[in-house]
């Protein structure tokens, strides 16, 4: 029981340990094939529905987000500037950066999709 109560608190606190890294005006990445949105209220929705439904049911949710093209995945990893970070709601506002058409535009992801 101890060992798994430890590994529990370890991996509390890296998950808070990355969180921390996340800080307004610092570059990352976007990994390739992770769910972004328009807006914070389609990346909530997102959330309730990744928490609150089957594995097939959060699939399907996302095809039609993708396809009415309200959420959106790209194939490689995606340099970000970090606008805005809101831990309690796992929301982080970015900037795209890699050159190409949607280069400055913004978008709202879950903070698990960012690497340094």
């Amino acid at each position: 029981m101890r060992p798994l109560l430890s590994l529990l608190l370890l991996a509390t606190l890296s998950s808070g340990a990355f969180a921390a890294d996340i800080t307004v005006g610092a570059m990352m990445q976007l990994q390739a094939n992770s769910m972004s949105f328009e807006t914070a209220d389609q990346l909530a929705k997102w959330h309730d529905v990744k928490k609150n439904s089957s594995p097939a049911a959060l699939a399907k949710y996302e095809q039609t987000q993708m396809h009415a093209r309200d959420a959106w995945q790209f194939l490689d990893n995606i340099d970000v500037k970090i606008l805005g970070y809101d831990p309690a709601k796992a929301q982080v506002e970015v900037q795209m950066k890699t050159a190409g058409r949607l280069s400055d535009s913004t978008w709202f992801v879950d903070p698990t999709a960012l690497t340094k």
